[in-house]
């Protein structure tokens, strides 16, 4: 079949979004599938063109990609942001609609709203199948962590969801808990699959020895010492990185024998760097290769995963950095709630540490503890065999082209 992947987010941009739209589309060629993919050009997390993407000023395609030129605004500012997702509304209805290119399914990853808005109108109006593929509940997150706080635009964003749930043939989600937030909201449960994130378990495994060694010189990281990463986003969202900061401020490196690797960017980079003030012994790599990360991920011995307060009803939000680290054999510090679906998973592995959220004097103290227990190779060993058995991210796209099959032979009503 003719599948057109309609996502804000692609490579070469990096991040969970745009990793989970390419898995899908090795899955769906895999199985036989035809598959193009219109997307921005690549500006996230930054906000600012890739190199090799500056000056386009009309829709480019390389490959089976279609790069269309939006608006991009280096400012992070809730208005701005909103005025980029618009812009490439229109931009992309209107190469769409306009293309020789007629899907059978058009499948739309959402968040931001307004991609999966506009997929869902170019599928009426080319008399395709659509395809939800619901990453984060918004906008739930957005008015739970205090980025949504006008009524005009909460409703506004309401009313898309609604359009789009109602619309949608078929909607994959992330985690159980995202599949119970949009049954509360009398959505059909037949048409609902969970596609979790997962990791790659070809690309994400453990190196010893010799080759910790030599990867560790490579990114000029020290060889005696325990590497403790953190890499995501540095935005606002659910990664909380204040809480990150005040934890390892004035943090001893030297009597824990440990040094701190990060990696990502984004709005709150030049602020958690502030707050450590110089004074934790720390690497910083910038933005790294999807492999460039799976390579440091096999030499490092601990991940953190700081979380911020997640009610239950809003969502899974299941951070994919857990099931990439179990993959490495590493274990992950995280602080999360005990009732959350992440706590869950982890309580099956016990690969880690769990704490709850908010609490930076907490956080400090269970990694000190962490370190200085010389257990961190058995912990990890814990999360592969979990992750092998139930949250192979290949296994878990395959689900997509499965879904593709159901469409095709209108059993899906």
């Amino acid at each position: 079949m003719k599948v057109l992947l309609y996502s804000h987010f692609y490579y070469p941009e990096v991040g969970a979004a745009s990793t989970r739209m390419q898995y899908f589309v090795k899955s769906l060629k895999a199985a036989g599938h035809q598959v193009k993919i219109v997307t921005p050009i690549p500006n996230y997390p930054n906000n600012k063109s890739y190199e090799g993407f500056d000056g386009i000023s009309k829709p480019e395609t390389r490959g089976e990609v279609t790069y269309l030129p939006t608006y991009i605004s280096e400012k992070h500012s809730l208005y701005k942001r909103l005025w980029s997702y618009i812009s490439y509304f229109f931009i992309s209805l209107k190469y769409v609609l306009f293309s020789s290119y007629k899907p059978d399914v058009i499948i739309s990853s959402s968040p931001p709203l307004f991609t999966p808005l506009a997929a869902m109108i170019a599928a009426k109006l080319k008399g395709a199948k659509i395809i939800l593929d619901v990453r984060d509940i918004w906008p739930d997150i957005g008015i739970e962590l205090g980025l949504l706080n006008k009524k005009i635009y909460i409703w506004g964003l309401r009313l898309i969801e609604k359009i789009i749930l109602r619309s949608a043939d078929y909607i994959t989600v992330t985690a159980e808990a995202d599949k119970e937030n949009l049954l509360s909201k009398s959505v059909d449960e037949k048409k609902i699959t969970v596609v979790y994130n997962g990791a790659d378990t070809t690309l994400f495994y453990a190196s010893y020895n010799s080759t910790r060694e030599k990867i560790r010189k490579e990114f000029n990281l020290p060889i005696d010492k325990q590497i403790v990463m953190f890499v995501g986003s540095f935005n606002d969202g659910m990664n909380d990185i204040k809480n990150l900061g005040m934890a390892l401020a004035d943090f001893d490196t030297e009597s824990n024998n440990c040094h701190f690797v990060f990696a990502g960017d984004g709005s709150n980079r030049e602020e958690f760097f502030e707050t450590l003030n110089g004074s934790t012994g720390y690497s910083y790599l910038g933005l790294l290769e999807f492999d460039e990360l799976s390579r440091l991920l096999s030499i490092a011995d601990l991940n953190l995963v700081p979380r911020k307060m997640n009610r239950k009803n809003i969502g899974g939000n299941i951070p994919v950095k857990c099931f990439e680290s179990w993959a490495s054999g590493i274990p992950v510090l995280i602080s999360a709630e005990k009732n959350s679906e992440i706590a869950k998973i982890f309580e099956q592995c016990e690969a880690g540490v769990l704490i709850e959220p908010n609490d930076a004097p907490a956080f400090r103290t269970s990694l000190e503890k962490v370190l200085k227990k010389n257990n961190l190779k058995e912990l990890g060993k814990r999360g592969r065999d979990l992750v092998e058995q139930y949250y192979d991210r290949a296994k878990q796209s395959d689900k997509l082209a499965e879904i593709i099959n159901k469409l095709s032979s209108n059993s899906i009503h």
